[in-house]
């Protein structure tokens, strides 16, 4: 059997033929093939071409419409998506509602929110009115505000006819009715217009005016944020220079020195200045109990939380540039400043130690081990005690 693709008002026979379920009666408005009797006493034409159609209700096929008169019965090309299409317009045209999608801009707390979603209520119809160089499938309005509406049956709207519905600046949507079922009844399909088949939005001058409102208001967020941050990047590279000039004063070091890692230490990384010790004395305080345990044959597991435990601990932070949020941070950073926050200086050091064959990463970027292979070239004498 062939292939049945699910469409609306084109389905596929039995025997794989492309098949007709609305007819267009004398009054103009839509019948389903299961509201008609058999044969030419459907009294129906094609919504397409005009031809008189036959209703063909019989056991061996699906119950479909064929152009009477055409050799096989096969409908015109126009047919099924003109029958779609003039069924909308009945539908909305008698009903005059829709469930339109939530018209959302951004995420989270903040987000703006034009439109929550539901049931939008309509003056009138049109069908198939050019507007400009296009012909929308469906326009409904209420009062003097239009909203285009396109219907997904086998192609989705193309690129070219949203950017002229951009250019026109009207508000649109389409409605997916590609995973319709074939044997959708009329009331089904007519629900799955108006509210419960997938539906967004192509385009909505409010979300445009939205996003540009948001785009305006980021602008002077970033300015205000980036004069604030010129006093903060010179806070920052005061800093740097500051613990440059510390000399080391963690036994720490000591030790690391005796297990002969004197160069995993003393690393520079971005982000020096979040801590009020050089790098030489927070790196050799994470390092040290980690390299005694593996060179007594542990498991010298290093993680980024427990780092700055211990730096923490000790006071080592400096609470005016630990704390900035990433926005500050990129500002203070938008002239090369090599800013980081606490733990990525921490990740940065130990991935870099990792490359030297000290380290090894254990877990998702912030957990490492000491590397067995460079334990058993650490044991020997300590030459100061343990902190």
């Amino acid at each position: 059997m062939a292939a049945e693709t699910p469409l609306l008002t084109g389905f596929a026979c039995r025997d794989g033929r492309e098949s007709l379920v609305f007819g267009e009666r004398a009054d103009g408005t839509m019948a389903h093939i299961s509201e008609v009797t058999s044969g030419l006493e459907c009294n129906c034409v094609c919504p397409g071409c005009g031809t008189r159609l036959v209703a063909r209700k019989g056991n061996k096929q699906d119950h479909h419409f064929g152009h009477h008169g055409v050799e096989d019965g096969r409908p015109c090309q126009a047919g099924p998506e003109t029958a779609l299409h003039k069924f909308a317009k009945e539908v909305l045209a008698r009903r005059l509602e829709l469930e339109l999608p939530p018209l959302v801009d951004g995420a989270g707390p903040g987000k703006w929110v034009g439109y929550p979603g539901g049931t939008y209520g309509f003056d009138a119809a049109l069908l198939e009115n050019r507007l400009g160089e296009i012909v929308p499938d469906v326009i409904v309005r209420k009062g003097e505000r239009h909203l285009l509406v396109e219907f997904l049956v086998t192609h989705a709207c193309d690129e070219a006819k949203i950017a002229r519905i951009v250019a026109m600046d009207m508000a649109a949507i389409e409605i997916d009715l590609s995973g319709l079922p074939r044997d959708t009844s009329r009331p089904d399909l007519e629900e799955a217009i108006l509210a419960t088949a997938p539906r967004k939005w192509l385009h909505n001058p409010k979300l445009r005016e939205a996003q540009a409102e948001r785009e305006r208001r980021g602008g002077e967020r970033d300015l205000v944020l980036a004069r604030a941050a010129t006093p903060l990047r010179r806070a920052y590279v005061a800093a740097c220079a500051e613990v440059r000039a510390m000399r080391t004063s963690c036994l720490a070091y000591d030790r690391i020195v005796g297990r002969h890692l004197a160069h995993a230490v003393g690393i520079e990384v971005p982000g020096i200045g979040c801590f009020t010790v050089p790098p030489r004395d927070w790196q050799a305080l994470i390092l040290a109990d980690a390299v005694d345990i593996a060179a007594s044959g542990g498991k010298g597991l290093i993680t980024t939380a427990g780092a700055l435990w211990k730096i923490r601990q000790r006071g080592w932070l400096r609470r005016r540039f630990s704390g900035l949020t990433e926005a500050e941070a990129a500002a203070v950073r938008v002239d090369g400043t090599p800013f980081d926050h606490p733990a990525n200086a921490v990740a940065t050091w130990a991935t870099t130690l990792s490359r030297l064959g000290i380290l090894l990463p254990a877990g998702a970027g912030d957990r490492w081990i000491v590397w067995q292979l460079t334990a058993g070239q650490m044991r020997g004498p300590q030459t100061s005690k343990r902190l």
